[in-house]
Parts: structure tokens; sequence; C-alpha cells
């Protein structure tokens, strides 16, 4: 026997609950993918947003540079700085060498190369020239760090009264020069400076050429 069957009829609340649950699956999915998208990005490192403010990441020259924003190594080379222009203050010859390395070595804008002993032998010569230390600086103008190896860029000010031609004179010098620190086991250390660029060299006022020996009565050196 056959029974006849209505065709089943859909009223308007039940499409628009239909449609209600079809937004709200599509909208879960979308928040999940989201979040799903959200955690590969932190776990991975070729695609993590860096949100520690101490640290900076950018392109140089075709290589990702990583850059501690914290500058612990311009803080600890500053220290040693400031140690230098105490030692020279204080004429510590011994104190000067704890700076350096053993095989320190300076390139001279003569051409000579100057072994650790040379230049503390010319730190103890200037020792006993100099009587009053009125100012030095040594300002970091740039400072490249590749792991235990930092090259610093430095602008020298010094200004001083100094035994110069039998006289007690002012000076005032300055230069631009690079150099290269290490990280020992001892901290960091001055192995090498090279690139040595005079500055402007006074002598009581009067401009003088830093590459010729002192003559109070040259006249003032006026380069080109």
């Amino acid at each position: 026997m056959l029974v006849s069957r209505r065709p089943r009829t859909t009223n308007i609340g039940e499409i628009e609950m239909r449609k209600f649950l079809l937004v709200a699956s599509l909208g879960i999915a979308f928040v999940t993918v989201t979040l799903f998208a959200q955690a590969a990005r932190q776990q991975d490192p070729q695609t993590q947003t860096n949100q520690n403010q101490a640290t900076k990441i950018k392109v140089k020259d075709n290589r990702v540079v990583v850059a501690d924003k914290s500058k612990p190594v311009r803080r600890a080379l500053e220290e040693m700085y400031a140690k230098m222009a105490e030692a020279l203050r204080n004429k510590d010859i011994e104190a000067l060498r704890a700076t350096r390395t053993s095989d320190f070595s300076v390139d001279m804008p003569n051409g000579q190369k100057w072994d650790l002993e040379t230049s503390l032998n010319y730190s103890r010569a200037g020792f006993q020239q100099v009587k009053t230390n009125i100012s030095m600086s040594d300002t970091i103008e740039s400072l490249d760090v590749h792991g235990d190896t930092a090259v610093a860029v430095m602008h020298q000010r010094w200004s001083r009264m100094q035994m110069k031609a039998g006289q007690l004179r002012r000076v005032d010098t300055e230069a631009i020069q690079t150099e290269t620190w290490v990280n020992t086991r001892d901290g960091w250390r001055l192995r090498h400076i090279g690139d040595i660029k005079p500055g402007a060299w006074y002598v009581d006022g009067k401009r003088i050429d830093p590459s010729k020996p002192y003559d109070p009565n040259a006249p003032e050196f006026k380069p080109e």
C-alpha cells in the first residue's frame, strides 16, 4: 500500500537559523585560523615579530643584523676609555697597560708600526712633559660589533699644559682613529689602533702642523 508523503516545508525562521549557524561556523573557523597563524609566527624565528624593545633587527648589506639597543658593548668600552683617561691623569703606566692586549699595535700616520712597549714608552715620555691635564674626551662615533671583536671609530680630544720647546705651553689636540677591541676572559681589551687622522692641533692658540716637530717660530699652519 502506497503512502503519500507531503513535501516538507521549511519556514522562514528555520532558514534564518541555518544562515546564522553558517555565519557563526565561518567566524569560528576564521578566528581559529588566525590564532593558529599567530602561534606559528611566534614559534618560527624567521617570521617572529620581535616584541623585545631591548633588541632591534635590521637588514644591512644583505645581512640580517640583530642589534642590542641596550648597547652593553658600548657601555663596556666607555668604561674602558674612562679607565684609560684615569690612567693618563694619574700617570699610571701599569693601569694603561692593563687596558691593552699583549699583542697590541699601532699603525702610525708616518707608516711606522708600534708594539705595546713602544706605545707605553711614548706614554711615559708624555707623562714627563705634561704637567696639567685640562680636559680629555673619547667619543665613540661609530661601533661595529662582531662577536668578541668590536671596531670603534673614535674622536679624541685632549687639552693640557705641556712642556714644549723649553716652555710650559697649552696644547690642544684632536684625532679620529679606528680602534679594535677584543673581548678576553678579563673583559674588553684594546688590540689595535690605526687609520689615525689628526685634526686641528694648537699650541698656545696657534695652529701647528701635527706631522712636523714643533717650532715656536714657525708660521701658523693653514692646511689647504
